[in-house]
């Protein structure tokens, strides 16, 4: 089931510009968690950044170190920046829970967008990126730190809908979808928190 909130992807599409000019650095979680997902993947990876927004920084990095990146993002404006800002990549216009990518893939990264669907349809998304790796495929995923509930925060003064479950949940559907898991942590522990997993396909 699709989400109901209003604002996925309208709400991406309102920020693009914003986002586009403020998300080109890495947040510490990112940059080190990123990191070992390089250095495990041979050369000429394909990695697939899920939700991807402008393609900064995550794209744009992926392709530097010489991976061929495919970007999926539900938001059209989002993407329009990132076909300017890193034109080596392939970007789809898609949301995780229906679009159809060529794997299979290398790794995917997932940083930062599967809370911005209904915990409903997490397990459902774990799935999708399982077939879409080969086994032995590494997956590098943001989720959130609580699981009390649904709620939205604003960004750039446009509210965005949150939902996670709580990370043992998480890590027990990754699972369930046949990854094993490979390092888990808290990079953020503030507000609601923030986990960090590396997970490979089983």
């Amino acid at each position: 089931m699709l989400a109901p909130d209003p604002l996925y992807p309208a709400g991406f599409d309102r920020i693009a510009d914003a986002w586009a000019a403020s998300r080109t650095t890495f947040t510490p979680g990112l940059e080190r968690n990123l990191a070992a997902l390089v250095a495990s993947l041979p050369p000429g990876a394909a990695v697939v950044d899920a939700g991807c927004g402008s393609g900064l920084p995550v794209a744009r990095h992926l392709v530097e170190v010489g991976f061929h990146v495919t970007g999926l993002d539900a938001s059209a404006r989002q993407l329009d920046h990132a076909r300017q800002l890193v034109p080596e990549a392939t970007f789809v216009h898609g949301d995780l829970r229906t679009a159809e990518l060529d794997g299979p893939f290398d790794a995917i990264v997932a940083w930062d967008v599967v809370f911005h669907l209904p915990r409903a349809d997490h397990a459902g998304v774990f799935r999708r990126f399982h077939d879409w790796l080969q086994p032995g495929g590494r997956l590098l995923l943001s989720a959130g730190g609580s699981g009390s509930g649904d709620f939205t925060s604003e960004m750039f003064g446009v509210p965005f809908f949150y939902s996670g479950h709580a990370p043992k949940e998480t890590l027990r559907l990754l699972e369930a979808a046949g990854f094993r898991i490979e390092h888990f942590e808290v990079d953020d522990p503030s507000s609601r928190g923030h986990v960090a997993i590396l997970a490979t396909c089983g």
